[in-house]
């Protein structure tokens, strides 16, 4: 499977602004190979995202997780309330600095972000965006990708896999996500910022797919 390469000219363009109504959450790759100045940028990159929805008047909304040998939700759906509280959630995630466990990412997210608990909302667009620059850490307790993922796409949950460096496993990430669209790859986190600009029309494109497949759906 090919990832998409983004174009040098969208790599300096700024992101569109979305009023499609989604909830979208981001997972954050807190591993030792990303370091501590790397994993502020993957800050800047969710901000630069979440910037680019529509918070403020409620359509959308943003919740986190960040993951390492273990996962923790950050900030849930129902706990998001604004742009504001979104860039502070952010900035309080924590770095680890220890193994890559994804398979226990995608599990959290669907046991407490795409749940009740998490407070989603299922008449909007689902998705979850998995930012790692690795590759899955075996262990004894491990489970496979098909596995960890199965329940996300039972609940028709998106997923964008963005791999960052030469590191990440394309071949991973294509069990992460239902097509090579859904993949995005930089070379390194200096491209991660800029690459804010396709992963937000991605999420539009997404939402506003939703939302057309649910009118029909009403119409009928």
């Amino acid at each position: 499977m090919c990832s998409y390469e983004i174009p040098r000219a969208l790599l300096f363009s700024e992101p569109p602004v979305c009023n499609e109504p989604m909830d979208v959450a981001f997972l954050v790759d807190a591993s030792g190979s990303v370091g501590a100045a790397n994993f502020d940028k993957q800050k800047e990159f969710i901000k630069a995202v979440a910037r680019t929805l529509g918070l403020r008047s409620g359509l959308a909304r943003a919740g986190s997780l960040v993951y390492s040998d273990m996962a923790t939700v950050q900030q849930s759906f129902k706990n998001c309330n604004g742009t504001s509280s979104v860039m502070e959630a952010v900035d309080r995630i924590p770095y680890y600095g220890r193994t890559t466990r994804i398979d226990r990412a995608l599990s959290l997210a669907n046991t407490e972000l795409f749940s009740p608990t998490g407070g989603v909302r299922s008449y909007v667009a689902n998705t979850l965006v998995l930012l790692t620059d690795g590759r899955q850490t075996p262990a004894p307790d491990s489970i496979s990708m098909e596995r960890a993922v199965k329940p996300l796409k039972d609940k028709k949950v998106a997923r964008i896999a963005l791999g960052i460096g030469n590191q990440i496993s394309p071949a991973e990430l294509s069990r992460v996500v239902d097509g090579e669209d859904d993949i995005v790859t930089v070379d390194s986190f200096d491209d991660l910022y800029s690459s804010s600009y396709l992963v937000s029309k991605k999420l539009c494109a997404r939402a506003g797919e939703n939302f057309c497949s649910k009118k029909g759906i009403l119409l009928k």
